[in-house]
């Protein structure tokens, strides 16, 4: 059994001193670039001394290949997502990742991570324990690790998204209440969006970014109909929603913006009642468990306490 371990051993040490050795090479020619290009900088007249080389150059070159490296990887392994890239990119747009590598580096946590977290539990198992039956629980247990560091991802984005989409369901009235008081003002569509958003920047940065984002795109584009529907895919909530169509409405049939906007605030009022009462009506199924479980054995001992007592020193008596 000593003979296969050996060789094992023999490989993988191999492999990992090939990675070590390749990625030194890199971070060599990369170097050896740079210090080209400022060379060749200094002798045309253009270098300054935020282009020369500094004590904290070096790390700040490293983190820029090792970032290079995360997308490349990312984009590779972007391809594994195949026809569900669009469905992730909107996921991680609405969670707040509305970067350009978001999903690269998704793709590369999603698959490279995990893949690297096996190979590295297996090389710790095999160099730790010996060959036999006492590896299957170590191999178990680092197949188990990647598996949650691949979960573990999905998980963090879906928190991310729930605790934004929150944020912005609960600041969307306030933001409806000011637009009501700015369109009657006179303030048009877009003038009234642009100082809604500038007065929410403070109390709810991220709808406030939002409707910031959907009014430049309205002014460059000129295309209302598809910044609503961008809107809808950075935020998917039934309220927005509902009032990117009131907007789109407003804009095709020519419907009052304050009238549209009050019209609107009143159903969102009458929607927010209803939420409030649906939750009023679940109290009592919520209230039976501790019910059953902390009021009840109490009410069980005063009430039949005594009871049990009497009977107790009846039979003490007459024995």
């Amino acid at each position: 059994m000593s003979d296969p371990f050996t060789l094992m051993s023999f490989i993988l040490f191999i492999g990992m001193t090939a990675v070590f050795v390749g990625l030194a090479t890199v971070l060599m020619l990369e170097q050896s670039a740079m210090r080209t290009r400022h060379r060749i900088q200094r002798a045309a007249g253009v270098s300054s001394s935020a282009q020369r080389p500094s004590a904290h150059g070096g790390f700040r070159h490293l983190a820029s290949v090792l970032h290079a490296a995360v997308v490349k990887a990312g984009d590779r392994a972007s391809i594994i997502l195949g026809g569900e890239a669009q469905t992730t990119q909107d996921e991680l747009v609405s969670a707040g990742y509305s970067g350009r590598d978001a999903l690269l580096v998704y793709a590369f946590l999603k698959t490279v991570l995990p893949v690297a977290t096996l190979i590295v539990g297996v090389v710790a198992v095999v160099v730790s324990v010996p060959v036999g039956a006492d590896m299957i629980i170590p191999m178990a247990m680092a197949l188990a690790l990647a598996l949650a560091f691949s979960k573990a991802v999905d998980f963090v984005v879906d928190a991310k998204r729930r605790a934004r989409l929150d944020r912005i369901r609960i600041a969307f009235p306030d933001m409806l209440e000011l637009l009501v008081i700015s369109s009657e003002a006179g303030l048009g569509p877009q003038p009234a969006l642009h100082r809604v958003a500038s007065e929410l920047k403070t109390a709810h940065p991220e709808l406030a970014k939002e409707t910031l984002q959907l009014v430049s795109e309205m002014r460059m584009t000129n295309n209302r109909r598809a910044a609503y529907e961008r809107l809808n895919i950075r935020v998917p909530l039934p309220e927005i929603a509902v009032f990117t169509q009131t907007l789109e409405q407003s804009d095709t049939y020519g419907t009052p913006f304050s009238r549209a906007m009050r019209t609107l605030i009143t159903d969102q009022r009458a929607d927010r009642l209803l939420r409030v009462e649906e939750k009023a009506a679940r109290l009592p199924v919520i209230m039976t468990v501790p019910l059953i479980f902390c009021i009840m054995p109490a009410v069980f001992v005063v009430l039949v306490g005594p009871a049990v007592l009497s009977v107790f020193d009846n039979i003490i008596a007459g024995g």
